[in-house]
């Protein structure tokens, strides 16, 4: 190669030197550069200036990139992708549909949903409050619903040994246990004249049954 196409090449640009334009693809710059780099032949400083301004190029895209500018590649995959949702939406509606349901799902899985927590027993006050409140209802709601208070009762007793650290089966013995107690209980006051006199009164024999039970699970509540 002669010294005036040498001196043209040095004033060339990295793009003319490529033979490709400004804004051009990597894969077109790519491929300008592995032509080139095979029409040189043997011709070593003309393949190290192919090499150079492959780099120049690859360079200056990273730095756009880096920069924030957008690249044209970017351009044309943005423009691509508004054709594909314009068609979509066109001719395939329902297809957009789901698109747009699968979209608002992901807009809400980032959202957390508010935590649900039992009920808290550690404050003496409040398992006091909650004994005299089911003790009350046991009292003024009819005898159908003695069984569903004990078992309320009974689960109550059985959370607040679990929470304490007790094994589960270990802690709905206890609450078992107390129950029966308080049922045997219940038995006993049945058969005395003086609670007989009470029954007929005001008081059920359901009920006087149930509240021995009800006072000693909930003491169990409360203390345990």
């Amino acid at each position: 190669m002669d010294l005036n196409s040498n001196k043209n090449n040095n004033e060339k640009s990295p793009y003319e030197i490529l033979g490709v334009k400004e804004g051009a693809a990597f894969e077109d710059i790519q491929k300008a550069r592995d032509n080139k780099v095979k029409e040189a032949g043997e011709d070593l400083i003309l393949k190290a200036k192919i090499e150079s301004s492959f780099d120049q190029l690859l360079m200056g895209s990273l730095k756009a990139r880096q920069s924030g500018n957008v690249s044209y590649e970017a351009v044309s995959a943005s423009k691509k992708e508004k054709q594909i949702n314009q068609f979509t939406n066109n001719n395939f509606p329902l297809l957009s549909k789901i698109k747009n349901l699968n979209n608002n799902s992901k807009n809400l899985s980032q959202y957390s949903l508010p935590k649900i927590t039992p009920p808290s027993f550690d404050n003496l006050s409040i398992k006091i409050s909650v004994g005299l409140l089911f003790l009350i209802l046991l009292f003024i709601s009819p005898d159908s619903n003695n069984r569903l208070l004990l078992s309320i009762s009974t689960l109550i007793l059985t959370y607040t040994q679990i929470k304490s650290g007790k094994r589960f089966i270990g802690s709905l013995g206890w609450s078992v246990t107390f129950l029966s107690i308080g049922l045997i209980f219940g038995g006993l006051l049945e058969n005395n004249s003086f609670i007989q006199e009470i029954s007929n009164n005001s008081l059920s024999i359901q009920k006087i049954q149930s509240i021995p039970a009800m006072v000693i699970l909930w003491l169990g509540v409360i203390f345990l």
